[in-house]
């Protein structure tokens, strides 16, 4: 099919004469078309588009991200601009991850404040943990810990154990045990025996020097879990020579 020759505004008139589900489509086309080109005429496709339909919400994620890169300050207030609580979410979760390598903290807190429970969400935590701890491993995990329970803080405190184990295993298990919370405190003990499963016996006990005898108590209370978990990444015992 080759590329129409009609003017932007044309297209734009012709979209609003369709059914809905073709309109949705025609007005999509025209806003992912005309971005570079006409971006008075893409901004009013997008704004004609059914609130968070999924047309729309793919060029929202893809906005917000591009725009984050060139303008984070432009992005943010675009993204609260926004009429729907979905399409605001999914703005603010896509610019947390474009923030994440250059400001962590600012990323982590709009995730906070604005993500909405899901695997976005959950993508997004990661993402922007992964980067914090690269900095700050502590603070990383400060904020971690102080989300709800639930999938994004599972897969928070996944790569906190994934990180903080093998660069300070003390500090890690320091953190485990002065949570307080006790379905937190499980799944952090999960999440560590889960890595810590995944080592040769020699780094296995390296790291279990480090930990009290409450610590690997609970440790091994989530060992059966973890060892689901982390399936066949387990290594075999090596043999004696």
């Amino acid at each position: 099919m080759e590329p129409s020759t009609k003017a932007p505004q044309d297209l734009l008139a012709e979209a609003e004469t369709l059914e809905p589900a073709e309109r949705e489509k025609a007005l999509a086309a025209i806003a992912w078309d005309t971005i570079e080109t006409a971006p008075e005429t893409a901004h009013r496709a997008f704004a004609k588009l059914s609130p968070a339909s999924p047309e729309k919400m793919r060029l929202i994620r893809h906005y917000a991200m591009r725009l984050a890169e060139e303008n984070p300050e432009q992005a943010i207030e675009w993204a609260l601009a926004l009429e729907n609580e979905t399409e605001t979410s999914a703005a603010l979760t896509h610019i947390a991850v474009a923030l994440a390598e250059a400001d962590p903290q600012r990323a982590a807190s709009l995730l906070a404040e604005h993500g909405q429970p899901g695997h976005e969400l959950n993508v997004a935590v990661v993402q922007v943990v992964q980067r914090w701890s690269v900095r700050s491993t502590a603070e990383a995990a400060d904020w971690v810990s102080r989300f709800s329970s639930g999938d994004a803080r599972q897969a928070g405190v996944k790569v906190i154990a994934e990180r903080w184990l093998p660069a300070d295993a003390p500090a890690a298990f320091a953190w485990l045990g002065s949570m307080k919370d006790a379905t937190l405190r499980q799944e952090t003990a999960r999440a560590m025996e889960g890595v810590i499963l995944q080592q040769p016996e020699s780094i296995r006990a390296a790291w279990r020097q480090h930990a009290n005898e409450t610590i690997l108590k609970e440790l091994e209370q989530q060992r059966e879990i973890a060892l689901k978990d982390v399936g066949d990444n387990v290594p075999l015992p090596q043999k004696d020579k």
